[in-house]
């Protein structure tokens, strides 16, 4: 369309130039050359047809020019003939004229008032696409928070159907790695209490990464466990807390760790490291703090599990194993021992003169009689061996794989032991020693052992327990102090 237009425009101005100054030529002419006035009017008339035209179709300084040059022919004209007409023609060229000042002021006015509101429209624009893209930004984080929120509620339904802490903890550090993301590693460490250090527990990755080696955490770990606080670093090289870290395994750059609370102390550190520069923010700090608090629950509750799970099966003073679950375990090996045609030994120990011990020094006294005996028992019994609790003063060792004579040797040194152990340090203080000085008529602590195997005695579980029982009680009317094994 413009192509069309811009030469025929083009042809139209130059026409009109042409026939204007054709027009103040003739005016001239006839006004030189004597033409009557009523032709000159007629030239008069074309000459501001021809302008008023020109004032549209050109700019204003041609406009202006071209009518400057018509209104001096025409007065040319009118002072030369002293005609009305061209007074006539000289007035509706200056009324034309005013008009088109009049119009062009008012059309350059209507034309600022549209720029300014096309300024207006302009900065509105560019205010409502800032506030969409601040609103789009929003959006999307409110979604990555809804994604995180909802993550964080499968996470807490997952741990709640896990009871053991190294899942919970492998658990623990795959989900930090996704949830929070941009990390080369994710890492728990636990306290070691033996040792007052941490250790590594669960790790995870991001692939070809190299294997942990540092086992027992480094400054940002011990920092976090120190001061019982969340750590932010966005660059470890610009952090005045902590010296530059050079790490041999990968390099670290961005850290974020939060302490593992088990109850009321910090029992570990949950940390992600990044080799990028600010690679976290406070939003990831908040997230990995609300899931670590998801897997502190869940790591507390199974070491409540298993507290309770042992003291289902433990005696509660000596912590040796219950009645029952020794039963239990003695026709487990009794089964097994079937299908190997292996041996398997049972132990009847009883503490000789206790009821008399007890009625003279009490029962606290009593008590570290027996955790002395059980001590005994735990230092003495062989690997895959099991002592319990069998009633009282009475305690039961079940010794698989080992034959009668074997079962007998691990009878007389249980015997000197409790004879030579519990007699000189029972409980540790020199009251409890006094009082095992002073025990029963023997004046010490002694045990009468009973000692019975499979298949030689018995082939049933219930009644090796009492072979073992017989031969036990035949070696405290054999006058106590004794192991009895037939």
């Amino acid at each position: 369309m413009d192509t069309t237009t811009a030469p025929s425009q083009t042809a139209i101005r130059w026409t009109v130039a042409a026939a204007l100054a054709l027009v103040c030529v003739l005016l001239a002419r006839g006004i030189l050359g004597g033409v009557p006035p009523e032709m000159l009017h007629a030239l008069g008339l074309v000459a501001v047809s021809l302008t008023a035209y020109a004032w549209v179709l050109y700019p204003v300084g041609a406009s202006w020019l071209f009518g400057l040059a018509v209104l001096v022919c025409l007065v040319w004209a009118w002072a030369a003939r002293q005609a009305g007409a061209l007074a006539l023609d000289v007035s509706a060229l200056a009324v034309l004229a005013a008009a088109a000042t009049w119009q062009r002021a008012r059309r350059a006015r209507a034309l600022h008032r549209l720029q300014q509101t096309v300024g207006d429209l302009g900065e509105e624009l560019v205010v409502k696409e800032q506030a969409i893209a601040a609103s789009v930004q929003t959006r999307d984080a409110l979604q990555r928070k809804l994604s995180r929120y909802t993550q964080l509620q499968t996470i807490a339904e997952e741990l709640s159907n896990l009871t053991d802490l190294g899942a919970i903890a492998a658990l623990g550090v795959e989900r930090a790695f996704s949830l929070i993301g941009k990390s080369g590693v994710c890492l728990i460490f636990l306290v070691d209490l033996e040792r007052q250090e941490l250790s590594l527990f669960a790790s995870k990755r991001r692939e070809p990464a190299a294997k942990i080696r540092a086992k027992h955490g480094d400054q940002f770990d011990r920092h976090v466990l120190r001061t019982h606080r969340s750590l932010l670093v966005n660059d470890v090289r610009r952090d005045f807390r902590f010296t530059v870290a050079v790490s041999p395994e990968r390099e670290i750059s961005s850290v974020i760790a939060c302490p593992l609370m088990l109850g009321q102390r910090p029992s570990g550190v949950l940390r992600l490291d990044s080799p990028q520069s600010a690679a976290y923010n406070q939003d990831d700090l908040r997230f990995l703090d609300i899931l670590l608090d998801l897997v502190s629950a869940a790591m507390t509750n199974a070491r409540l599990l298993a507290q309770t799970q042992q003291l289902a099966v433990t005696d509660g003073l000596t912590g040796l194993s219950l009645r029952r679950p020794f039963l239990e375990q003695l026709a487990r090996e009794l089964s097994r021992a079937v299908r190997g045609r292996e041996p398997v030994s049972v132990l009847m120990v009883d503490v000789d003169y206790f009821k008399s011990y007890n009625d003279a020094f009490g029962h606290t006294a009593g008590d570290l009689v027996l955790k002395g005996v059980a001590d005994v028992l735990r230092a003495v019994a062989p690997p895959g061996g099991l002592s319990a609790r069998y009633g009282g003063e009475e305690f039961v060792v079940l010794l698989p794989r080992t034959a009668r004579h074997q079962a007998g040797d691990v009878a007389e040194a249980i015997r000197r032991q409790v004879e030579q152990r519990v007699r000189g340090s029972a409980g540790g203080s020199t009251r409890a020693k006094d009082l095992a000085r002073a025990a029963g008529p023997a004046r010490a602590v002694t045990v009468s052992i009973g000692v019975a195997s499979f298949p030689d005695d018995a082939q049933v579980d219930l009644e090796l327990i009492r072979v073992a029982d017989q031969r036990l009680y035949e070696a405290k009317r054999n006058g106590r102090n004794l192991v009895c094994s037939s």
